[in-house]
């Protein structure tokens, strides 16, 4: 993250929920074509109404709309990959934190309007194979092969907003959601981008005893001399 939405997290205490439709990924929620057959196959066999393939498609669509997502990188080790994909003008800020913190990091039993679901993403090839279809968080659990150097972790919220699911997005006005954390538990260690400064770093580490919180801040050290 930026060090605007880095401050943003300590000031607010709360970690930012993008809406799915709002990703990279335009596929975001979509569905495999084995999905899609086997459900046709279903509704068949079913005697569905006339119209019911199309309207579980729309259902679908529009639940990106009412999905909001977390985005983790998950990995044992810095990925040099990950900084350069995601930090600009050498200013950049990576949470380190383990399933256990993130989990534990959000307040339970505060809000009857969303849970918080935690899960790694699962890659698949979206033209050959299938994941589990009758629960709404599992297509946003799935990604196509094209992905797969993400290693995502994921935290999805599914609010239930008054007068349901819009069809269209013209209906949604929210485009991200604010989600009370315990920033103290959430965050591990703060990693700076190994192309940033060292008064950017010392800039983090300042501002991050203002706000009265313990956790260390280090500079990656990914650009350190190498050894011969």
């Amino acid at each position: 993250m930026d060090f605007t939405k880095f401050i943003s997290l300590l000031e607010s205490r709360a970690l930012f929920f993008s809406r799915a439709d709002r990703l990279i990924d335009t596929w975001e929620g979509a569905y495999t074509v084995e999905n899609l057959r086997r459900r046709h196959t279903f509704l068949n066999r079913a005697n569905a109404l006339p119209g019911a393939m199309h309207g579980l498609s729309e259902f679908n669509r529009a639940l990106r709309l009412h999905t909001f997502v977390s985005c983790w990188h998950l990995n044992d080790a810095e990925s040099a990959a990950m900084w350069k994909l995601y930090v600009s003008q050498n200013e950049g800020i990576a949470i380190q934190t383990t399933f256990e913190r993130l989990v534990s990091s959000f307040p339970s039993g505060e809000s009857e309007m969303f849970e918080v679901y935690v899960g790694k993403v699962t890659y698949l090839d979206y033209e050959r194979e299938v994941f589990p279809d009758g629960n709404t968080f599992v297509p946003f659990l799935h990604k196509r092969l094209s992905f797969e150097h993400e290693h995502e972790l994921r935290a999805i919220i599914q609010p239930a907003f008054p007068g349901g699911y819009p069809l269209t997005e013209t209906e949604a006005s929210v485009d991200g959601l604010l989600v009370d954390v315990d920033v103290e538990t959430l965050i591990q260690t703060v990693y700076i981008a190994p192309t940033s400064e060292a008064w950017f770093t010392k800039l983090v580490d300042d501002m991050v005893k203002r706000y009265g919180f313990r956790f260390t801040v280090r500079h990656s050290d990914l650009l350190r001399d190498p050894l011969y």
